[in-house]
């Protein structure tokens, strides 16, 4: 997947967009097909200013959805900078999909 991470409106200091690749893997049960979503997270740090390339690495966590159409879910995944970040999901859109997931998560940042 393609991610960019844009910083909150307010924050100081600003940052550019921040591009990274990314890989999403859950091991678990998985039944159903959904295809052509765009997923937005929120990114929880304990501190202000996120540096640049600050989101790479490995995040780890339990993920559970249901999806008719758009789907809702419960996501929660942990890691980047010194396992310090978290990150929720907060919107899926333009998503087809008929499926029903439960499992461990991780997801695979890599900065560019």
């Amino acid at each position: 997947m393609q991610c960019v991470y844009n910083q909150a409106q307010g924050a100081v200091p600003q940052v550019p967009p921040q591009s990274y690749d990314g890989a999403l893997n859950t091991i678990g049960v998985s039944i159903g097909f959904s295809a052509g979503s765009v997923l937005g997270w929120a990114v929880f740090a304990p501190t202000t200013g996120v540096p640049a390339g600050a989101l790479a690495g490995e995040y780890v966590g339990v993920s559970a959805d249901v999806g008719i159409g758009l789907g809702a879910g419960a996501n929660l995944l942990l890691g980047g900078s010194n396992r310090t970040i978290a990150l929720q999901p907060l919107s899926l859109q333009g998503s087809a999909a008929l499926n029903v997931v439960a499992g461990v998560s991780s997801l695979k940042l890599r900065w560019h």
